[in-house]
């Protein structure tokens, strides 16, 4: 390695060696030739890369050197932060009469969310919430999309049991609410359905379920979930249930939502089981029927 390579620079390259180049500068988000260029020696790395080298290094001497118990934790929390199998709200689509009552904060906060850096979603969300100052600054409107924000997140990172308390509370200070609209009710009704499911208590995921179809029929999050929450227990009767709740209430749905969950389905690991049930067949073909009696047209 060239002598004019810095530290950090060493230490990576020969710590990755035998990785290929193109997956590195994925995991980085920097382009091949960028990295390529580091190796050589012809550019020096920013701030920014140094700290992601360290972390990457970090990462897989703690897998490399961590319990079992540990790598398994890990394991969990990388498929939670990276599998979107489940109809999860996208935050940046809120564009409501209390947009402009949002603190700036919480905008940068939604960035991180977006760009799956979600412990720095956690820990921003933390601060302000548990900051008595900065909390009763915040508008009570807005407090419930702060708080289901920080549930997302949470989930997202693997935190079941902290999404779960996250989504309770922006429940209770939705219902203090009389400008809290029902569409962030039934997503935040979705959160807490998730993280109970991924907690394995599936009463309350089909509970919250039920509370979110209620609240927002026009949501199909909450159908999709209690199907992925009724094949996970490989029970046929649920199954049926919800898949006909869908099929009956697909006129309500975007046609965007409904070719997305047609291709979910397909994959989605937690409906192993329900693909291999006969009922299968029939909700993909009384989707496509659905989708084909639409006109044609454009979807914001």
């Amino acid at each position: 390695m060239p002598s004019r390579m810095n530290d950090a620079v060493k230490r990576f390259f020969a710590k990755f060696d035998d990785v290929p180049l193109d997956v590195l500068a994925d995991r980085m988000g920097i382009s091949t030739r960028t990295l390529k260029r580091l190796r050589e020696g012809d550019n020096q790395p920013s701030d920014d890369t140094v700290v992601k080298m360290t972390e990457l290094i970090k990462s897989a001497n703690d897998e490399a050197l961590g319990t079992p118990a540990e790598r398994v934790a890990r394991a969990e929390a990388l498929r939670a932060a990276h599998e979107k199998q489940q109809r999860e709200i996208r935050l940046a689509e809120y564009r409501d009469q209390i947009e402009k009552r949002y603190p700036l904060w919480f905008i940068r906060v939604r960035e991180h969310i977006l760009a799956e850096r979600y412990n720095d979603a956690i820990q921003s969300l933390s601060d302000h919430i548990e900051d008595p100052v900065s909390w009763e600054h915040v508008d009570s409107d807005v407090k419930p999309y702060v708080l289901h924000a920080l549930g997302v997140a949470y989930y997202r990172f693997g935190a079941n049991l902290e999404a779960r308390q996250a989504s309770e509370q922006a429940l209770r200070d939705a219902r203090k609410s009389n400008n809290v609209s029902p569409l962030l009710k039934a997503w935040v009704l979705n959160m807490q359905g998730l993280s109970a499911m991924r907690l394995w208590d599936t009463d309350q995921a089909f509970k919250s379920f039920e509370s979110a179809r209620t609240t927002d029929p026009s949501v199909d999050a909450s159908y999709y979930n209690a199907i992925c929450c009724a094949s996970l227990l490989k029970a046929e009767d649920h199954v049926g249930f919800w898949t006909g709740q869908y099929v009956a209430s697909c006129h309500l749905f975007s046609t965007s939502d409904i070719e997305d969950v047609i291709s979910r389905a397909r994959t989605d690991k937690d409906l192993v089981f329900f693909r291999g049930l006969p009922i299968m067949k029939e909700f993909m073909d009384r989707l496509s029927q659905e989708l084909r009696s639409r006109p044609e047209r454009k979807e914001n």
